[in-house]
């Protein structure tokens, strides 16, 4: 009897919190870029940014670094080379790890890469951008993660991840809007990502 009035109490307590959890309705942003790719740069400088900034409330950022690289396991590492070469991999395995950083929160993880792809030389530009950020303190847990096998395990990953989108992918950065790819928003989104934000969006921003 005991067992069954536990079991109702807990039932009306996560019917309770299920009834009052909102159901996530931002803009769901996923792109899949390289450090070094010019066209990757410029999105998410002259795109993503500003959206991120005035927008951040209504939309939930993804981002994959790894593009049109190709990877493969070899005896006792991961054989990796990636579309503009090995600086290329650098850059991305440095992104992969910020993103995968348990002590970054969301907002200081965007930052950074927002920081990076500004830069000239994105794949040396990390004590740059952290410093910027105020976020030293993470220095050598992300050098020893994108130096070492760690950066090698997570880019292969975010290969996996690439490849259940396209293999290889027909542009890069692609860009996918609410976890469904439409070439009409891809399109749109290279230059105006926000009115594709806006269109999308299920509770309108005010600054739409």
């Amino acid at each position: 009897m005991r067992s069954l009035l536990i079991l109702f109490v807990l039932a009306v307590c996560y019917g309770v919190l299920a009834k009052n959890k909102k159901p996530d309705d931002r803009v769901k942003i996923a792109v899949y870029y390289e450090s070094l790719c010019p066209d990757s740069k410029k999105f998410i400088t002259e795109q993503l940014a500003p959206v991120w900034h005035e927008l951040r409330g209504a939309i939930k950022v993804k981002l994959v670094p790894y593009g049109k690289s190709t990877h493969s396991q070899g005896e006792d590492k991961w054989n990796i080379m990636c579309h503009h070469g090995p600086d290329e991999c650098h850059g991305n395995k440095v992104q992969a790890c910020i993103l995968r950083n348990h002590s970054l929160l969301d907002t200081d993880k965007m930052a950074l890469i927002i920081c990076l792809m500004g830069q000239a030389q994105p794949d040396k530009a990390l004590d740059t951008c952290l410093a910027q950020v105020k976020k030293e303190s993470v220095t050598e847990r992300l050098k020893h993660c994108s130096d070492g096998p760690e950066g090698d395990a997570i880019l292969a990953n975010n290969g996996d991840k690439t490849a259940r989108v396209q293999r290889p992918l027909a542009f890069v950065p692609t860009i996918i809007i609410n976890e469904k790819f439409d070439q009409a928003n891809q399109d749109e989104a290279l230059t105006n990502l926000k009115a594709v934000v806006c269109r999308n969006a299920v509770t309108k921003p005010a600054s739409c």
